[in-house]
C-alpha cells in the first residue's frame, strides 16, 4: 500500500492545495496520505477536505499533543 506524507507549513494557499492534488494523482486504491498544517491554520484545510471528498478519499483529522500542528489522514476508498 502506498503512503504519502506532505507539509503544507507554513500556510495552506492554491500552491499547497494543488500539492495535495498532484500527490493523491500517484495513489491508487487504498493508498494512504497524511497531511500537515500548522495548527493555528487549521481554518484553512477546508480546499484541502474538497479535494479529498472530490477524489473519493475516506479522512480524520485530529491535532498534536503539542498543540502546534494538525494532522489530517487519508485513505482512498476502495471501489
Amino acid at each position: 500500500m502506498e503512503k504519502i506524507t506532505i507539509n503544507l507549513e507554513p500556510e495552506v494557499d492554491r500552491a499547497a492545495v494543488d500539492r495535495v492534488r498532484a500527490a493523491i494523482n500517484e495513489l491508487g486504491a487504498g493508498g494512504e496520505i497524511t497531511i500537515t498544517i500548522e495548527s493555528a491554520d487549521a481554518h484553512q484545510a477546508d480546499p484541502v477536505l474538497e479535494v479529498l471528498d472530490e477524489s473519493g478519499f475516506d479522512y480524520q483529522s485530529k491535532g498534536s499533543h503539542n498543540g502546534r500542528s494538525y494532522y489530517i489522514n487519508a485513505r482512498r476508498k476502495l471501489q
